[in-house]
């Protein structure tokens, strides 16, 4: 008998781990275990390639975690392998089958679905299974061949300690520099309307905290590079989320975390230890107005959130903002207001949602009440709204696109409210201005902007700069377009040289005549810019308005190189000769040529530096 455990996830990443098919072979007796595979698969391999490297290894029980952006494939992929295989035993679990079991169970021709917590009524369905027994007593199992489909409840872990590790007891694998999902806790003490997270067993249920300390002691022997802390309030009380962060910092500070943190709760203390981990913390605002998530069972206190915020920034921790559009009550308006309040604090990432109208949640059994219909099917998008109109909906859409792109993966936090500042335009009208010069003076086709996959930061740096350069001139301050193009620039080549290799030191220079016979080449790891002003200047006043930097700043033109070495971020001044040596470079030259019209001696000092230190690397080809 052969068990396999398949997970569709997202894309390949670091974030690509089977957690939940972990869980539950770890739970599985022994014998089992061994009968067991977990098997990743990938959304760009088409259905019936993905079938039929199932059927390959001739398995007896397949069973699917469900999400909602995965729902859809791996139902129709569950029918493909029931027309292929009808003796295949084909299950399903997770927030999708727990939410809509029987629509699950039936678009997906599968025998049953397991609700809620499924380790102990996984490994109890597929014992009897094995024995031929009958398993219509399992808990939170609905199966198929019941004569009426009555909806179970959800199963729930009695015990969390007795739930063994997936990886302590090794069924996950661990790589160096691979990233985990670590779960610390299960639940939520909260309520909020569109979210499933509550669901099940009310309240947080923490992991047994000797379990959390070994699995933490792994991580560290196995050089795990990332962690991302699967609990939404991790810090509901925020006790529970200091010892959280006291732990990380003793037993494994060179872990970078990502957290999710609930704002109401971050008090002095738990900002100062967050201060001395690598980290970054998401927060999930999704609207700025008390009025429109009251109804939703959420609270905000602006004037509280944005002194704990700034107190965040002022620490220099990493941490983002989730929005939502599309909530009830809510419009396009009041989606600016809280885009604009977002804005002004300076997170370092603002992820914008469309409303999901999730099944399971407190809207989707009560969308009449709420004014809202969401789509039947994933990702449960909001299809209406009273208070949103249809015209509303999409200009938040566009809105949101264009947010994603001059400001997360434009790179903009650290220079963004100085321009809408020097524009005197708020920061949803700066970036409204922004998407409608990429329509007209770019004549850009709308889905082309709101492909945004397709946009890479290389690619927006030139139209943030053309932007800026064409705003400050309707505004008559072209004098400023220098100062705010050697601010983009840097602040883009300081994120491009921190995710860059580091820049490793060279081989020794070859004797004076095998060097005339070498052909160099500038090192991918580090990139040159000329810049108006010195940078050591514009980095002590960046932080005020251009038309202040401007008068401060004296023009120093000149070239700056940026590189990384032993994960510190490198940036200095480049003597003229210097620069031109490099920059001849940038394409494949002979010594000879990236010494042309230099006699001295310090040029040749200057090459042999270059060479000692990795900034020139030897090409392939020689003379």
């Amino acid at each position: 008998m052969l068990i396999l455990l398949a997970t569709l996830h997202v894309r390949a990443s670091t974030q690509a781990v089977p957690l939940a098919a972990g869980c539950l072979k770890a739970s599985l007796p022994i014998e089992l275990q061994q009968q067991t595979e977990i098997i990743d698969l990938f959304p760009k391999i088409d259905t019936v390639s993905l079938c039929q490297q199932l059927l390959d290894r001739n398995p007896t029980v397949i069973a699917f975690p469900l999400y909602v952006w995965n729902r859809n494939q791996i139902l129709l992929l569950s029918q493909q392998l029931r027309q292929k295989n009808p003796e295949l035993i084909l299950l399903a679990g997770g927030p999708e089958a727990s939410a809509d079991s029987q629509n699950v169970m039936i678009e997906g021709a599968l025998d049953g679905v397991i609700r809620g917590e499924g380790e102990v009524s996984f490994a109890d369905l597929v014992t009897k299974l094995c024995a031929g027994e009958s398993a219509t007593n399992v808990t939170g199992f609905l199966s198929s061949s019941q004569s009426t489909l009555t909806i179970p409840n959800a199963a729930v872990c009695p015990d969390l300690s007795l739930l063994p590790s997936p990886w302590l007891t090794g069924q996950l694998q661990l790589k160096k520099n691979c990233g985990v999902l670590w779960e610390v806790a299960r639940g939520c003490q909260f309520n909020c309307a569109f979210c499933y997270d509550a669901k099940g067993l009310q309240g947080v249920r923490p992991l047994p905290i000797e379990r959390l300390r070994n699995e933490l002691q792994l991580f560290v022997k196995q050089q795990v590079a990332q962690v991302w802390i699967l609990d939404s309030t991790f810090n509901a009380p925020p006790e529970r989320g200091r010892q959280l962060l006291e732990m990380l910092l003793e037993l494994a500070p060179g872990i970078h975390y990502h957290i999710e943190a609930k704002a109401d709760f971050l008090d002095t203390e738990t900002i100062e230890l967050f201060s001395q981990l690598s980290c970054s913390v998401q927060i999930g605002l999704q609207s700025a107005t008390a009025q429109i998530l009251k109804p939703l069972h959420r609270n905000l206190s602006a004037k509280q959130m944005e002194r704990q915020l700034r107190q965040m920034s002022l620490a220099g921790i990493t941490f983002g903002l989730d929005l939502i559009y599309g909530l009830p009550g809510d419009n396009h308006a009041g989606f600016q207001k809280s885009l604009d309040f977002t804005l002004q604090l300076q997170p370092n990432q603002v992820d914008i949602f469309p409303l999901a109208v999730l099944p399971g949640t407190e809207l989707f059994e009560n969308q009449e009440k709420f004014g809202i219909q969401g789509e039947p099917q994933p990702p449960y998008r909001l299809q209406s709204n009273k208070t949103y109109s249809d015209q509303d909906l999409q200009k938040s859409h566009l809105l949101a696109a264009a947010t994603d792109i001059f400001y997360n993966r434009g790179r903009a936090v650290g220079f963004f409210m100085q321009l809408c500042n020097t524009l005197k335009l708020s920061p949803s009208s700066f970036l409204q201005q922004f998407y409608d010069w990429l329509r007209k003076q770019k004549n850009m086709d709308q889905q082309a902007i709101l492909d945004i996959e397709n946009w890479q930061p290389h690619d927006i740096l030139p139209f943030q700069q053309q932007f800026i350069a064409n705003q400050l001139s309707l505004s008559k301050k072209e004098k400023l377009i220098n100062v705010a193009e050697d601010l983009i620039n840097y602040h883009f080549l300081c994120a491009e040289s921190l995710l860059a290799d580091d820049c490793q030191p060279g081989g020794r220079v070859p004797a004076k005549k095998a060097l005339k016979q070498c052909c160099w080449k500038l090192n991918p790891t580090i990139k040159i810019q000329y810049f108006h002003f010195a940078l050591e200047d514009l980095e002590i006043v960046g932080g005020e308005s251009l038309e202040k930097i401007f008068k401060q700043l004296t023009p120093e033109p000149g070239h700056t190189i940026f590189l990384r070495q032993e994960g510190e971020v490198i940036i200095e001044p480049l003597d003229a000769d210097f620069a031109t040596i490099l920059n001849r470079a940038r394409e494949e030259r002979t010594t000879a040529e990236l010494l042309r019209d230099f006699e001295s001696q310090a040029a040749d000092e200057l090459l042999e530096f270059a060479i000692t230190q990795g900034l020139l690397l030897p090409s392939k080809k020689t003379l």
